[in-house]
C-alpha cells in the first residue's frame, strides 16, 4: 500500500481561489496517478489531496514492493518538475511525502463497486507517510525486507505512530534507482557441476567451431540459475571473450529491446566504445557502401540504446532497407544491425550474450534470439539465456528450430549439498543469535534444510529471517512475493484446486482433493485434470497409491496465507469431520484440523459460542502427545504441542497451571529462561484470581530462578521460606506442596546436602501420589533414583531402587537411561567395575536411540567415573573427553565446566600438568 500526500494543503487552499487550485490538484493527481500506472499500481481512492494506491492487490507480482518504491520516488521527483511549472504560473510550490507497507489485506473487485482494500496496512502506510519528511519515502520492515537488494534504504528510530500499541520499525528510502553501497555477499556456489560444465561445453563448441550455441537454462524461482551463469562466467579467462548482459523486465515503457539496451551499455567503455569499433571496422574497407552500412549499424544500435524503438515496415532480403533508418528503427532493422555487431565483435575472440528473465521476453526479442542462433555464421557466440519454465508455455519449441542448441534443467539441490550450502551460509554469520537456547544450531540449519527444498534463494533468505527472529512457521516476505505471483498466473481451477491441496497439508492424496472440489461444486473430473496439470507445473509431486505433495513446503505455507481465512475454516471443519469419521481415525490429523479451525473462527468470530467445543476435543489430544513427548524427552516436539492445547483452552480451565510447570520443565531442560516466564504468564493471565495456581506459579519462578542461575541460592532460600509460611495456612495444595518440595530439593543440592534434598524429593513424591500425577511421579521417581547414588543410603537398597525402576521404565527409554547410569555408579561403588560398564553401554546404546545428545554426555561422563574409580585414567579422561565434545555442541556451559575439571584431574591422575 501507497499513501502519498501534499505536505502544507491547507495554507495552498487558504491562499488560492477554488478554480486554480482545482486546476493545481488534477494537474497533480494526473502526474504522480500517471506514476503510479507506470508501475502497475492502481489507484485505491483521492483523499482529499492524499493518494491511496495499491500494488499486488488483485494480480500479484513478485516486485510489488520495489514498483511501490519505485512509483513513489518518480511521483515525487514528478512533482519536484511539476511545481516549477507552477511556480510560474501560480506562485505555489507543490511538497510532498509517501508511505509504504505491505501486509495482507482484503481486496473488494464486485462488479460496479468501487475498488477499496481494507487492511492494517493501509493504515500504517498512512501513518508512515505523516512521520516522513517532504521529499522522503518510509517503508515498513518487510517492504524494506525486499526491495534493499535493488535501491539503497537506511534504518530510522523505530517510530511511534497513533493508534500502533508498539513503536514500528521503518527505512527510508535513500537511493531508488540502485542498491545499497554494500552489495550483499554472493550465495556460496554448492554442487552443479554438471550443469557448470554444460555451459562450459556449449562455449567451447562456440568457440572452437566458430558457430552460435544456444544454451537456455532452465529452472524454477531461486533455484540458482543467474548464481551458476555467474560461475560459469567467472570461470572465463580474463579478456578471452566478450561479456555482455541483458535482463527482460515484466513491465514498463519500451521493455521489447530493453535487454538489448543493456547490453550495448555493457560493453567495456560503453556507447563511446561501440562507435570507435564500427568506425575502425569501417575504415578497414574500402567504397562508399561499407561507410554508409556502418553509419545504419550505428543509428540503429543508437536508437536501441535510447530504448526508443518502434515499428516500422521491414525490408523483404531480410538486410537493411534501402533508406538509411531515423531515430526509429525497424524491427528488422534491429535485428540486421544486431548480427553485424557480432559479426564484428567476434573476428577477434567469442562473444556471450546473457539473456536474463528471458521468460519475461516480448515475442519480438524472442525472434531475435532465435534468428541470431539460426542464421548468424562463422561467428563464435555463446548465447546464454536464464528462463523460467514459463518460456515454454510463452514459445512451444524453443530452441527446436536451431542447429545447436541444448536446454540445462537446473533442480533442486540434493540433501547433501543443501546441507553444505547451510552451513557455509551459518558460518557467514548469518544465524540465529546463539543466547536463545530454544534452538540449538544443529536444529536451526535442519530446520532451513527442511523448509527450503533444495532451493538457494529460500535457504539464504530463511537464514536472513532467523538472523533476526527464532525459527517459526514465518515464510520470508521476499520468498513469499516471489511464490504469491507464482500462484496469482495459476488458472481459476487450478488455484482452486491448490487452496485446498494447501489446507490438507503438504501431503494429500487424490480423494481427498476429489471430495473437497465437490463439494465446493468443482466435478471430480476437473479436479483430477487440474491436479495433473499442477504436477506436470512441478506444483505437486506425485506419489505412491494417489498421493501428492508440494514440491516446495514454503510454496504450501504461501497458497495458504493467499487463501481467505473463511475459505480455509470451512475446509478445515469438513477435513475434520471427514477425518474423524474413517475408521481407525487419526487422533492427530482430527486435532490438526480442529485446531485450525477453532484458531481461525476466534480470529473470524471471537463470540462464537461453540468455541469452547470445538476447541476442547483437539486441546486434549495435543495436551496427550505432548505429554508423551515430553516424558521420551523429545523437548521441541513437547513445548510445541503443548503450547498448541494451552493457546486451545479457554480461560480459567485449571489445565493452564499444569501445562505451565511442564513447558517450565521443558525449558529448564533447553536453558530457556524466556519460554518459562511467557509459559507462566500465559498462565497468569488465563487464571489471573485462582489463590493456589497463583502459589504454584510463584513456587515455580524459584526453580527456574535457581535452576538457571539467575539469583544466588540463598536469595531464592529466602523467597522458598515466605512461600511456606503461605503454604502452611493450605495443607491441602497438593500440587503447590510438590513443586515447593522439589524447589527445597534442589536447594538442598545447591548446599551439597544429598540426604535432605533426597528427604525433600520423596515428600515431593507422596504429594504427586496423592494428586495421582503420573508425569509428576516418575520424574521424582527418576530423581530419587539418582541420588541414591550420593546419600547414606546403603548400596543394596539403592540398587534395589534401579531395579525396580528399570522394570517400571522398561518401555521408556528416556527415563531408563537416568536409572541405568545409576545404577551404573552404584556396582562401581560396590567394586562392580564390570558390571558397571556392561550397564553404561546398554544405557549408550538406548541414547543412541532416541537421538538425545545431552543424554549421550551423561553416559559418558559416568563411564569417565567408573573408569576413574577403576583406576584407569587415561580412559576416564577419553570418556569425559568426549562428553565434553557433546556438551560443548549442545551449549550447556555450566555442565562443560564440571566435566573439564574432572578432566583436569584425571590429566593430574597421570602426572601430566602440560595438557
Amino acid at each position: 500500500m501507497l499513501f502519498l500526500d501534499i505536505v502544507g494543503s491547507t495554507t495552498l487552499a487558504e491562499r488560492l481561489d477554488p478554480e486554480p487550485l482545482r486546476r493545481v490538484m488534477d494537474r497533480y493527481f494526473a502526474s504522480c496517478g500517471a506514476r503510479i500506472a507506470e508501475h502497475g499500481g492502481v489507484v485505491e481512492k483521492f483523499i482529499g489531496d492524499a493518494i491511496l494506491a495499491a500494488f499486488g492487490a488483485t494480480v500479484a507480482h513478485e516486485d510489488d514492493a520495489l514498483r511501490a518504491v519505485r512509483a513513489a520516488t518518480g511521483a515525487l521527483a514528478a512533482l519536484a518538475d511539476l511545481t516549477a511549472e507552477l511556480a510560474a504560473e501560480y506562485q505555489v510550490r507543490l511538497e510532498a511525502r509517501a508511505g509504504i507497507c505491505t501486509g495482507n489485506v482484503v481486496v473488494i473487485t464486485r462488479p460496479g463497486d468501487d475498488f477499496r482494500v481494507v487492511g492494517d496496512s493501509v493504515n500504517t502506510a498512512a501513518r508512515l507517510q505523516t512521520a516522513a519528511r517532504p521529499g522522503e519515502v518510509l517503508v515498513c520492515a518487510d517492504t524494506a525486507a525486499m526491495v534493499r537488494a535493488r535501491v539503497g534504504v537506511e534504518p530510522v528510530e523505530p517510530l511511534t505512530l497513533k493508534g500502533k500499541s508498539r513503536p514500528v520499525p521503518a527505512w527510508r528510502i535513500t537511493a531508488p534507482g540502485a542498491a545499497a553501497d554494500r552489495p550483499a555477499p554472493l550465495t556460496p556456489f554448492v554442487g552443479r557441476a554438471g550443469e557448470l560444465a554444460a555451459l562450459a561445453d556449449g562455449y567451447r563448441q562456440a568457440r572452437e567451431h566458430r558457430r552460435v550455441h544456444l544454451t537456455t537454462v532452465v529452472g524454477a524461482p531461486g533455484i540458482g540459475k543467474s548464481r551458476l551463469v555467474r560461475e560459469f562466467l567467472a570461470a572465463l579467462p580474463d579478456g578471452e571473450a566478450v561479456v555482455l548482459s541483458g535482463r527482460c523486465s515484466a513491465y514498463g515503457r519500451g521493455i521489447t529491446y530493453r535487454p538489448l539496451a543493456e547490453m550495448l551499455d555493457s560493453l567495456p567503455g560503453g556507447r563511446p566504445a561501440l562507435a570507435r569499433l564500427l568506425a575502425d571496422e569501417g575504415a578497414e574497407e574500402d567504397g562508399a557502401e561499407p561507410a554508409r552500412t556502418r553509419r545504419l549499424v550505428a543509428r540503429t544500435l543508437a536508437a536501441v540504446a535510447e530504448s526508443a524503438p518502434a515499428s516500422a515496415p521491414a525490408p523483404a532480403s531480410g538486410g537493411p532497407d534501402e533508406r538509411e533508418p531515423g531515430p526509429a528503427a525497424g524491427v528488422a532493422d534491429i535485428a540486421w544491425a544486431v548480427r553485424h555487431l557480432l559479426t564484428v565483435l567476434g573476428r577477434s575472440r567469442p562473444v556471450v550474450l546473457v539473456w536474463e528473465d528471458l521468460h519475461w521476453a516480448e515475442s519480438t526479442l524472442l525472434d531475435l534470439v532465435e534468428e541470431i542462433a539460426t542464421w548468424l555464421r562463422d561467428v563464435p557466440v555463446l548465447l546464454l539465456c536464464v528462463a523460467r519454465p514459463e518460456l515454454f508455455e510463452l514459445r512451444a519449441g524453443w530452441g527446436a528450430g536451431t542447429p545447436h542448441a541444448v536446454t540445462v534443467d537446473l533442480g533442486p539441490m540434493t540433501g547433501e549439498q543443501t546441507a553444505a550450502l547451510v552451513g557455509s551460509l551459518a558460518l557467514r554469520g548469518d544465524v540465529h543469535p546463539q543466547d536463545d537456547r530454544a534452538y540449538d544450531h544443529q536444529e536451526l540449519t535442519g530446520r532451513v534444510i527442511t523448509l527450503c527444498d533444495g532451493n538457494p534463494l529460500f535457504a539464504e533468505q530463511l537464514m536472513d529471517v532467523f538472523a533476526e527472529t527464532a525459527p517459526g512457521t514465518q515464510v520470508p516476505p521476499t520468498v513469499q512475493a516471489l511464490l504469491g505471483a507464482r500462484l496469482d498466473r495459476l488458472p481459476g481451477t487450478e488455484r482452486g484446486v491448490l487452496e485446498l491441496a494447501a489446507v490438507v497439508g503438504r501431503e494429500f492424496t487424490r480423494a481427498q482433493l476429489r471430495a473437497m472440489a465437490e463439494a465446493d461444486g468443482t466435478a471430480a473430473p476437473a479436479a483430477d485434470e487440474a491436479t495433473a496439470r499442477l504436477a506436470r507445473r512441478r506444483v505437486f509431486e506425485p506419489g505412491p497409491a494417489g498421493t501428492y505433495r508440494f514440491a516446495q513446503a514454503l510454496l504450501r505455507d504461501t497458497a495458504y496465507e493467499f487463501t481467505p481465512k473463511t475459505r480455509r475454516e470451512r475446509w478445515h471443519d469438513f477435513l475434520a469431520d471427514r477425518l474423524s469419521r474413517e475408521r481407525p481415525p487419526d487422533p492427530m490429523a482430527v486435532a490438526y484440523h480442529v485446531e485450525a479451525t477453532s484458531l481461525l473462527r476466534r480470529q473470524l468470530r471471537p463470540g462464537d459460542p461453540k468455541l469452547p467445543d470445538l476447541a476442547g476435543p483437539a486441546a486434549g489430544t495435543l495436551i496427550a502427545e505432548g505429554m508423551r513427548a515430553l516424558a521420551r524427552k523429545d523437548i521441541p516436539a513437547a513445548v510445541q504441542l503443548l503450547e498448541r492445547g494451552r493457546a486451545l483452552l479457554p480461560a480459567g480451565d485449571p489445565a493452564h497451571t499444569a501445562l505451565a510447570l511442564h513447558v517450565c520443565d521443558a525449558g529448564i531442560w533447553l536453558q530457556d529462561e524466556a519460554r518459562c516466564r511467557a509459559a507462566l504468564a500465559a498462565a497468569e493471565a488465563a487464571l489471573p484470581d485462582d489463590p493456589r495456581a497463583e502459589a504454584t506459579r510463584a513456587i515455580q519462578r524459584g526453580i527456574v530462578t535457581l535452576r538457571l542461575g539467575l539469583a544466588a541460592p540463598a536469595e531464592v532460600a529466602a523467597d522458598a521460606r515466605r512461600l511456606t509460611e503461605r503454604l502452611d495456612r493450605d495443607r491441602g495444595d497438593d500440587l503447590s506442596w510438590c513443586r515447593l518440595h522439589q524447589l527445597r530439593a534442589h536447594l538442598e543440592l545447591a548446599a551439597e546436602r544429598t540426604a535432605s534434598a533426597e528427604r525433600s524429593f520423596r515428600l515431593a513424591l507422596a504429594r504427586a501420589r496423592a494428586l495421582g500425577d503420573g508425569y509428576e511421579e516418575d520424574r521424582l521417581l527418576c530423581a530419587v533414583c539418582e541420588l541414591a547414588q550420593w546419600t547414606p543410603t546403603p548400596v543394596a537398597a539403592s540398587l534395589d531402587l534401579c531395579a525396580l525402576l528399570g522394570r517400571r521404565f522398561a518401555a521408556n527409554r528416556s527415563l531408563l537411561i537416568p536409572v541405568l547410569v545409576a545404577r551404573a555408579h552404584l556396582e562401581a561403588l560396590d567394586g562392580d567395575v564390570a558390571g558397571a560398564r556392561s550397564t553404561l553401554a546398554e544405557a549408550l546404546t538406548y541414547s543412541h536411540d532416541v537421538h538425545a545428545d545431552l543424554a549421550d554426555a551423561v553416559v559418558l561422563d559416568a563411564a569417565g567415573f567408573v573408569e576413574s574409580l577403576a583406576g584407569a585414567h587415561e580412559a576416564a579422561e577419553a570418556r569425559y573427553r568426549q562428553s565434553l565434545g557433546v556438551l560443548r555442541a549442545a551449549g550447556h556451559v555450566p555442565d562443560t565446566r564440571t566435566t573439564e575439571v574432572a578432566i583436569a584431574r584425571e590429566l593430574f591422575a597421570q602426572g601430566r600438568t602440560d595438557a
